[in-house]
């Protein structure tokens, strides 16, 4: 009986896929439409930068100074309720000269406005006008989560 060799080249085997590796490309591929879908837009700049650009007058919130190294100091007011047409111009008044803020709002009612003043530090001041009634949530995360809700009514 004669044997012949194969000439060197690609083999003739069929190649296989486990189910693992189809499993772990189909995963990825989901998340990869989910952290697309899920991500959201860029969250509009706040109103003001600086005290010129913001009210003298209205309702304010103080972040209070050592606020990013100790946890039990929080937002001052933790709760704020105004209304619109009224005082529904919110300023952050940063007090804390330990570490630089990032407030962010967590959750905003239908047609409201969101914000991010990303590194706030001692002595900055930012404002935002709210005008869709409706409860607004926001936050600091330092070495510890700070929270804060807005009450809005009409």
């Amino acid at each position: 009986m004669e044997t012949t060799q194969q000439p060197p080249g690609p083999s003739n085997k069929k190649r296989t896929v486990s189910i693992s590796t189809v499993l772990i490309l189909v995963l990825a591929a989901i998340a990869g439409v989910a952290y697309y879908l899920g991500t959201p837009a860029s969250l509009p700049p706040a109103n003001a930068s600086s005290d010129t650009a913001c009210p003298t007058l209205g309702v304010q919130i103080v972040i209070p100074q050592g606020v990013g190294s100790n946890a039990s100091i929080r937002f001052e007011p933790p709760t704020l309720t105004v209304v619109v047409g009224v005082n529904n111009t919110v300023t952050w008044n940063d007090q804390d000269t330990t570490a630089a803020h990032n407030v962010i709002s967590v959750s905003v009612p239908p047609n409201g406005v969101q914000w991010y003043f990303d590194g706030m530090s001692g002595g900055n001041i930012y404002c935002v006008t709210l005008t869709a009634p409706g409860t607004y949530t926001y936050e600091v995360f330092l070495s510890q989560i700070v929270e804060g809700t807005i009450v809005v009514k009409t």
